[in-house]
């Protein structure tokens, strides 16, 4: 499990520079493996137009997206706006794990009475805050870069081409053209997700943890991990999925993309009325575009993450063993 143990084992406990060391590691080698899926969340989310039905948009579902993509752009295109993800990720996963760790323990022995889900909830939360805000400009020029087109040319007449040559690229020009704001576009609605849904994650995971080393009679199993942090990151990203979705579009501001890719509407008008206004012309199930690419994506996010954290940890805690 992660977070504060009242009851270390001698020798084995870990710093927090330990901790976040951890957390890089495991938020990178996570990131390569789920970069594809991300790309379909995203091109999900930004469609507009209805995902079936005779008025469906450009992607119409997974397999028919994924050859769709394919075809127009190449297999590259499933890895577009790596670079930024990556270091999206990378500080991503150092903040939020070292947090997570240093608050559970300030809340453990300061606070107390919370027992181990209150305080996995809360100090989740505020790691994940931290976390977003910290990210949040590799997440902006992330979600451009998967948005914008990559065929020839860029625009279906081929008369546009691409807004953003590159991350370097990106980053000057929505420096100059937006300001500093342009890099924290659709904050409100990413803290407001992330907070409770990194909440949940760390208290989904301890929980189902312990349930299946109980059931299984294995203390640390590497598949009782995967197992947990898979079933956690699925559980928390459907509770909360609608807010995610928003927050995709209002990063969209201040960047029109190709028309291939259907309509782009204003989004200026903030959270709130962003979400009544894709009810309004979307229905309900439009705050629940790439759903399905996101459970996936959320499932294998977790699972890895939390795997992948807790085997450096394991390897950190062997490496002060032996110092």
């Amino acid at each position: 499990m992660v977070g504060y143990n009242p009851e270390p084992i001698s020798g084995k406990e870990l710093s927090t520079s330990d901790q976040s060391e951890a957390g890089l590691a495991s938020g990178i080698a996570t990131r390569a493996i789920i970069q594809p899926l991300d790309v379909l969340k995203i091109r999900f989310q930004l469609q507009e137009e209805p995902i079936g039905g005779k008025r469906s948009g450009k992607y119409r579902g997974v397999i028919q997206s994924v050859r769709l993509i394919t075809r127009e752009e190449g297999v590259r295109a499933f890895w577009k706006g790596h670079i930024p993800a990556q270091g999206l990720s990378a500080v991503y996963g150092l903040v939020q794990f070292a947090a997570f760790e240093w608050f559970s323990k300030q809340i453990t022995v300061n606070v107390g009475g919370l027992g181990k889900a209150g305080t996995d909830f809360i100090a989740g939360g505020i790691a994940g805050s931290l976390a977003m805000t910290a990210a949040m400009p590799l997440d902006v020029i992330r979600t451009r870069l998967v948005a914008q087109a990559q065929a020839a040319g860029g625009d279906a007449d081929g008369t546009r081409p691409v807004a953003y040559r590159g991350t370097l690229h990106a980053m000057v020009k929505i420096a100059r053209r937006e300001g500093t704001i342009g890099f924290f576009r659709g904050w409100l609605p990413s803290v407001a997700q992330v907070a409770p849904y990194t909440g949940l994650q760390f208290w989904f995971y301890n929980a189902i943890c312990t349930r299946l080393d109980d059931l299984t009679g294995q203390h640390d199993a590497k598949l009782n991990q995967f197992v947990s942090g898979a079933s956690a990151g699925t559980l928390a990203k459907t509770v909360l999925y609608p807010l995610d979705m928003v927050r995709h579009r209002l990063q969209m501001n201040g960047f029109q993309r190709c028309s291939k890719f259907g309509s782009t509407s204003d989004y200026s008008r903030g959270m709130v009325r962003s979400v009544l206004h894709i009810v309004k012309m979307e229905g309900m199930l439009g705050l629940f575009k790439g759903l399905w690419p996101s459970q996936i994506k959320a499932a294998a996010n977790s699972g890895f993450a939390f795997l992948f954290y807790e085997m450096f940890c394991d390897i950190l805690r062997t490496r002060k063993e032996h110092q």
